[in-house]
């Protein structure tokens, strides 16, 4: 299966045939709330199950694309979900919470938070869940909801895995580590990479996994007492940009090649495969800011730099007259330029930044650090202004209208700072 950023989800067939598309948009008639902002998706251990979380809230559908139920309400402004291996329990997270359902989407419990959730993974028992906050702890819950342990990193859990059973849990850190557990939280080896670790797997049984930077992908084996880094480990080339600005694990998109095929994996997984797919992922995700990178934003322009004009306005002038102009990707959206469209508004981004905060801004890297607190937002505004901008098609009058609303709840967010 697939989801895009807005609101739609695509189920395939083993063979790459598409078998349904649903939306989980809301009533177009409702305006802005009608917007869905796919955050992220799971599946049961088969796929039998799939849930998807939004910023409409949590839908849980069969394999086949038909809904179960949804959970539009209580579950608005989600950021991660996951799926027990049978599909019974599902870990939903939010700003605000953790909370766990079960397959008829009754709530079970919920857990206060006291700063928004960056990662989330249950095992596939159902017996564990594990999370990361902004606050850079990691906290394992066990299925009634009780904690178990927590660990404090020094820096954001931007993904987290954990073992069939709870044995074994493997946490990838802002720090630029990659952190590995037992089931009761004895941390028992500690990996450093030179970037931060975005995303990490674990295999069934917990003896392996990998852990992936933009840069760095190595391979993990947990089978000894106290695990050591194996020599797996693949550095892109030159020809990949160096990059520091990411998009938070939970709203990836996913993607499914035309040619995939799926070999048959042994029981407890196969080191090699989960270091090939975490290397596509560093790759996709390291080319969505290469234009960012390459294209040198303009500066802004403050008041005092503008030409003075003396000018008298005649005094028997119409009101009439005096037009206000449109947004000039208004103009270009109207023109069907919806590609210079994409570019405008993250040109104007920029600039907002710039006359904000006073700093130099030429990369997506350089926002990000200015705006701190708007930081993970800013991230997925850029690659989605950037994807639509230089991506293969023209963009939908649509995905502009959905990046013009992500524009303008960044920019109320940065004046009111």
């Amino acid at each position: 299966m697939a989801a895009d950023r807005f609101g739609g989800v695509y189920f395939y067939d083993i063979d790459g045939t598409l078998r349904t598309t649903v939306d989980t948009r809301g009533d177009p008639d409702d305006g802005i709330e009608a917007f869905s902002e796919i955050h992220d998706v799971a599946l049961s251990g088969k796929g039998e199950y799939v849930a998807v979380i939004s910023s409409r809230g949590l839908f849980y559908y069969t394999g086949a694309g038909r809904k179960v139920w949804a959970r539009e309400d209580s579950l608005a402004g989600g950021t991660a979900v996951a799926v027990s291996g049978t599909g019974n329990e599902i870990a939903a997270a939010s700003d605000a919470n953790i909370r766990l359902l079960n397959r008829t989407g009754a709530t079970l419990w919920v857990q206060r938070c006291p700063r928004p959730v960056t990662a989330l993974a249950i095992a596939q028992d159902g017996s564990r869940i594990v999370f990361g906050l902004q606050d850079n702890t990691l906290t394992c819950l066990d299925r009634k909801g009780g904690e178990v342990w927590t660990f404090a990193a020094d820096g954001w859990i931007r993904g987290v895995a954990v073992s069939q059973n709870g044995s074994r849990v493997l946490a990838g850190s802002m720090d630029g580590r990659a952190y590995l557990f037992d089931g009761a939280g004895r941390l028992l080896e500690t990996y450093t990479l030179g970037d931060w670790v975005n995303h990490v797997a674990l295999t069934a049984d917990g003896t392996a996994g990998v852990a992936a930077s933009l840069h760095e992908v190595i391979g993990i084996s947990a089978v000894a007492a106290t695990p050591s880094p194996t020599a797996i480990t693949t550095t892109l080339s030159a020809a990949t940009p160096s990059l520091t600005a990411t998009t938070s694990s939970a709203g990836t998109p996913i993607t499914t090649p035309e040619n995939a095929t799926s070999p048959p994996t042994e029981e407890g997984g196969d080191p090699p495969f989960l270091v090939l797919g975490l290397f596509a992922c560093s790759v996709t995700v390291g080319a969505g800011f290469f234009y960012l990178r390459r294209r040198e934003a303009p500066l802004a322009m403050d008041e005092e730099s503008l030409p003075i004009v003396d000018e008298e306005v005649p005094a028997d002038l119409p009101p009439a007259a005096v037009e206000v102009p449109l947004n000039p990707w208004h103009i270009s959206l109207d023109e069907g330029r919806t590609r210079e469209a994409a570019r405008l508004l993250s040109r104007e981004m920029t600039t907002l930044i710039q006359s904000r905060t006073g700093s130099r801004i030429v990369t997506a890297a350089d926002a990000l650090a200015a705006c701190p607190g708007e930081r993970e937002a800013l991230a997925r505004f850029f690659t989605d202004a950037d994807r639509l901008a230089y991506g293969h098609g023209d963009p939908a009058r649509e995905d502009i209208e959905a990046l013009e609303v992500a524009y303008l709840r960044l920019v109320e967010e940065i004046r009111s700072r």
